[in-house]
């Protein structure tokens, strides 16, 4: 019989990295009777006392959390990280665009964003406000780098097709790129839409024809009364891409061949069903 502490049918005493290891372990069904783990540590000695005890728990206990989260550190954990804090910069960036471009008015300033920022840098008091949005800018700027060269490292056939930023958006909203490689593309269309989806389910709206993926510019470029059946084909290729950048995570290039010759065929079945209406 084993405890956290030590083996009793050996009468061994663990190490902290071996009953860390026992507890990582998976949990064999056993048909032995409870023991109070506490009294029986320190009658085998594996504990010299009640302090001792608690003392060797807290220290397994604070090693076992710290094996837990760097397991949780992956490339796709770091991924939903930047993407957040990208989301974090562009509304502090906003925020303070709008605070220089209303204390601008006061100088007669009529420009906007950063051309106004570098316009107002040199300045006694806004420009405090001017150079800490440059650095925000720049900022920004690095962490879209960083943000597109992980992208495409971690899901390149979703980066193909969306582009790195919009794909890594669509796997931060799916919460992980394994749950996104789990979903059918009807719910993948509409990742973005919850609450218009949710509007739609109350009756009081018509159900939503895509979400995120509106911002692809084969559905935006595309005729209104289009728009629903090819986001249902770009749900689908990316249902397809996200799996085999799960499990291969090798580049697909037919995936995003066939988006496209499948959206062709859409447009022109549309255009000559309006020449055989006239």
């Amino acid at each position: 019989m084993e405890i956290w502490c030590g083996s009793i049918s050996e009468r061994r005493s663990y190490t902290r990295e071996e009953s860390v290891e026992r507890l990582l372990s998976p949990e064999r069904s056993s048909s032995e009777p409870q023991i109070d783990i506490r009294a029986a540590a320190i009658e085998l000695g594996f504990a010299c006392d009640d302090r001792d005890y608690n003392q060797r728990l807290r220290d397994v206990a604070i090693a076992l959390v710290k094996r837990q989260l760097e397991s949780m550190c992956s490339p796709q954990s770091e991924l939903l990280q930047v993407i957040e804090s990208l989301d974090d910069l562009n509304v502090a960036i906003n925020l303070l665009e709008e605070r220089l471009y209303e204390w601008s008015l006061l100088y007669g300033i009529r420009c906007r964003g950063e051309e106004l920022a570098r316009a107002l840098s040199e300045r006694q008091g806004i420009g405090i406000v001017a150079k800490s949005l440059l650095e925000l800018i720049r900022a920004r700027e690095e962490l879209e780098g960083l943000l597109q060269a992980r992208t495409r490292d971690i899901a390149p056939n979703l980066s193909s097709i969306l582009g790195p930023v919009l794909a890594a958006r669509l796997i931060s909203r799916a919460g992980g790129l394994e749950r996104l490689s789990r979903l059918p593309a009807s719910t993948i269309q509409v990742i973005g839409a919850e609450r218009a989806l949710f509007r739609h389910l109350r009756g009081k709206a018509p159900s939503p024809k895509h979400g995120l993926i509106f911002r692809h510019p084969l559905i935006q470029s595309s005729p209104k009364r289009l728009r629903g059946r090819i986001a249902r084909a770009l749900a689908a290729k990316l249902a397809i891409a996200a799996r085999i950048d799960l499990y291969s995570g090798n580049l697909d290039p037919a995936l995003a061949e066939a988006l496209n010759e499948r959206v062709r065929q859409i447009k022109d079945r549309a255009v000559k069903s309006r020449r055989e209406d006239k």
